[in-house]
């Protein structure tokens, strides 16, 4: 009996919440919130997301093996 009265009472809880988070606009306000948040996301992250992956695939300027390694200027020069 005690497990049922304690259940209702916490549905009974709960829904009153709901009902004063709605009268006090927490709905509206939070809503407003995610619609803020996922704007800036597409107009800020999403941009700097695909610049960045497109950047990642770029060709270096100087194409691996051509050229020396850094290791073998120091051996040249005789700093290694």
């Amino acid at each position: 009996m005690g497990y049922s009265t304690a259940r209702w009472d916490l549905v009974t809880r709960l829904y009153e919440l709901a009902i004063f988070a709605w009268g006090h606009g927490v709905v509206t306000r939070t809503a407003k919130g995610f619609a803020l948040l996922s704007l800036f996301f597409l107009v800020v992250i999403l941009p700097v997301a695909h610049i960045a992956a497109r950047e990642t695939h770029l060709q270096h300027p100087r194409p691996a093996g051509t050229g020396i390694s850094a290791r073998e200027q120091l051996k040249r020069r005789g700093s290694f």
